[in-house]
């Protein structure tokens, strides 16, 4: 991937990232569980790299749009997603993100990609969706207090799985690719939470984890 020159910026987009946060403002994860910190194995160094890459889309994405006099294809496509969402608000908004992200993907067993990744393969399974709407949710406007990605197992279908959570009117909205409908946490009966992902980090669901 080719780099960027723009040095200040990436100090930018970085002490955004990580701006602190402020509990009134923070809600708890979605699914309505207890979520336990985690500080090292797999998933941990997994989802490091991928903030990683969110941080780098971020810039990309900022560059593209505001200095860039290059096409910039992948950025184009999911910043018109994003702009055709913002003409809407609220639940309205998601929805426009879940369905338009779902319809421009091709689900293919995939690995974990950033969004402007996805965005240039056009495929991906589960993870390139989440993150992928989970970027485009932060570009929206949505505070970074209210996303998450969130790792599930899905009873029914006796798989793991992944969805992307947003905070919206006092509640938790799941966008997930296996539906258009905008359900809430609490609505997805079939899933159990294993793990929730954002930019504080990796935290485990006490009532259910894997190895």
């Amino acid at each position: 991937m080719e780099r960027l020159r723009v040095p200040v910026l990436v100090v930018i987009v970085a002490v955004g990232f990580a701006a602190p946060t402020y509990a009134d403002d923070r809600p708890s994860d979605p699914f309505g569980s207890h979520t336990i910190e985690l500080n090292d194995g797999p998933l941990v160094a997994i989802w490091k790299s991928l903030r990683d890459q969110v941080l780098y889309d971020k810039l990309r994405i900022q560059f593209c749009v505001e200095f860039s006099k290059e096409p910039c294809p992948p950025v184009s496509k999911l910043m018109k997603v994003v702009e055709e969402a913002r003409e809407n608000e609220g639940k309205a908004l998601l929805g426009h993100l879940n369905r338009s992200i779902n319809l421009m993907i091709k689900p293919v067993p995939g690995d974990w990609t950033g969004a402007l990744e996805t965005m240039r393969l056009g495929n991906g399974d589960c993870k390139a969706y989440s993150i992928a709407k989970y970027v485009a949710a932060l570009e929206a406007g949505i505070s970074l207090n209210h996303a998450r990605v969130v790792i599930v197992h899905n009873a029914r279908h006796h798989e793991d799985h992944m969805v992307t959570a947003v905070y919206e009117n006092d509640q938790w909205l799941i966008l997930d690719n296996l539906t258009m409908l905008l359900l809430r946490d609490s609505e997805k009966r079939d899933y159990e939470p294993m793990a929730v992902l954002d930019h504080t980090g990796v935290r485990r669901y006490a009532v259910f984890w894997f190895e």
